[in-house]
């Protein structure tokens, strides 16, 4: 209760707020969100980007690197990203001077108990389903503020404040601060041991997941999603979705799939933009979780065939009869589910470009990683994207690349030192009817970019 007496206080008087990582987009979302309600915001990056000139445009003081004289006077709070320790210099000079310093998902909590909140929890699916969700409301006339962890055709791109009660946000488990949220809906798209860096036992993670459930008025999950089924065991208000919700007809095809799913024991059928069976139950999460604002589902459902999709999330774009395809996707089981929507493409062959995401990760679903890469005709793999882990943590992509060939024949498994060396190893390869699917968390997305300008210099495919 003094937390929130606390965060009452910190955001009732619009004051001087720093941010110690500004550039990435859960946090140019807050920072805007804080704009849009008065604050007067600074923030510092190691590089800029298309957010943090945005956020210029809002009147937000950008600073280029981490440096003590970068902190302006007067700030009476700040926030950080986890990408950065103790040791930055703005952290040290804000500790120094007794400026507490919080993390992201701290203050969105503290912000989105302002509001009416959806939160969409989970391991998998959390930014598509938050982001359908925003399209559902906003498409049925309410004006809901969100913030989204990928970048939208939303007003604001990342965040936005709205007009109405309502607003929409993802809840993050990995460091933590999902404990601090209490929405009066509460979605689990899945729950899944992960983020082993910080959570030492899935017994630790799913406490976390309780702790959430527990502040949630209402909650959506899965029927089959057994761990969801376990941390709301104790709720009184769930929402348990049965295994029908999304009915078997449902058929992908190369430019999305007509949904046949079931709500509330009236059948309905839909088309969404994007292919992928768990695409398919990301909008039924959506469209019950606007239900439950008040929203008719079965009438928004027809919104959803122009539901843009969100950035880094199955980005297509065709190019000489080359589909390249970009995904977030960063755990066996995301990849899993990206490969299947690849496939409803209908590939002549399947290449895969993989940059795994954490030491510790990588180390702890090793097996499982080489196990979801099964099938494809290439796999072309880079080092490890630390995420400001230290390489002790775990393993880096060599045992990767050694699981990976066992599993699926070395003469099909590639490493490679850089993205420059990555794309100039495919590009050569790659012909007319071939997918090249680019998956991971880290900054593989500069080969997505780089590899569509290449492939426009390329000689026609043959």
């Amino acid at each position: 209760m003094a937390e929130g007496v606390a965060w009452r206080s910190r955001l009732s008087v619009p004051a001087r707020v720093h941010f110690v990582g500004v550039g990435g987009v859960g946090m140019a979302g807050l920072a805007r969100l804080l704009v849009q309600a008065g604050f007067s915001v600074s923030g510092s990056d190691a590089a800029a980007n298309r957010l943090t000139a945005l956020l210029a445009e809002t009147g937000v003081e950008i600073f280029r690197g981490h440096a003590v004289g970068h902190v302006p006077a007067g700030v009476l709070w700040a926030v950080r990203t986890p990408a950065v320790g103790e040791d930055n210099p703005e952290v040290q000079a804000l500790r120094a001077r007794g400026v507490p310093v919080f993390a992201r998902g701290e203050v969105l909590a503290a912000l989105s108990r302002t509001r009416r909140t959806v939160a969409v929890a989970g391991a998998h699916g959390k930014t598509t389903t938050a982001a359908m969700l925003t399209h559902l409301l906003r498409a049925a006339g309410v004006d809901c503020g969100y913030a989204i962890g990928g970048e939208t055709g939303f007003p604001g791109v990342v965040a936005d404040r709205g007009s109405s009660d309502w607003f929409v946000c993802e809840a993050d488990e990995s460091d933590g601060t999902l404990v601090h949220y209490a929405p009066e809906v509460g979605v689990l798209t899945h729950v899944e041991w992960d983020h082993v860096e910080r959570f030492g036992s899935e017994a630790a993670l799913l406490d976390c997941y309780r702790r959430f459930v527990a502040r949630c008025g209402r909650v959506v999950i899965r029927e089959a999603d057994a761990l969801a089924r376990v941390v709301t065991a104790d709720h009184a208000g769930v929402v348990m979705l049965g295994e029908d919700a999304v009915g078997p007809e449902t058929v992908d095809d190369p430019e999305g799939q007509w949904v046949q799913a079931r709500l509330n024991g009236e059948a309905l059928r839909f088309r969404l933009p994007l292919p992928g069976r768990h695409n398919a139950w990301n909008a039924v999460m959506a469209l019950t979780a606007a239900g439950l604002t008040g929203t008719e589902p079965v009438a928004a459902a027809a919104s959803l065939e122009t539901f843009a999709s969100v950035g880094r999330r199955f980005e297509r774009v065709n190019l000489k009869g080359v589909e390249i395809v970009h995904d977030y996707a960063h755990h066996p089981t995301e990849i899993r589910a990206v490969m299947a929507s690849a496939r409803a493409l209908r590939p002549r062959r399947l290449v895969v470009a993989f940059q795994p995401h954490r030491f510790s990760r990588t180390r702890h679903l090793l097996g499982a990683f080489a196990e979801a890469f099964r099938g494809v005709d290439g796999l072309h793999l880079l080092p490890v994207y630390a995420a400001s882990e230290a390489r002790e943590l775990g393993v880096d992509s060599d045992a990767l690349l050694t699981a990976c060939a066992q599993a699926l024949g070395r003469e099909r498994v590639w490493m490679h030192g850089t993205g420059e060396a990555l794309i100039e190893s495919v590009r050569k390869d790659l012909a007319i009817g071939d997918v090249f699917l680019i998956v991971g968390a880290g900054d593989i997305q500069e080969v997505f970019v780089r590899v569509q300008g290449l492939l426009k210099e390329t000689p026609e495919r043959r």
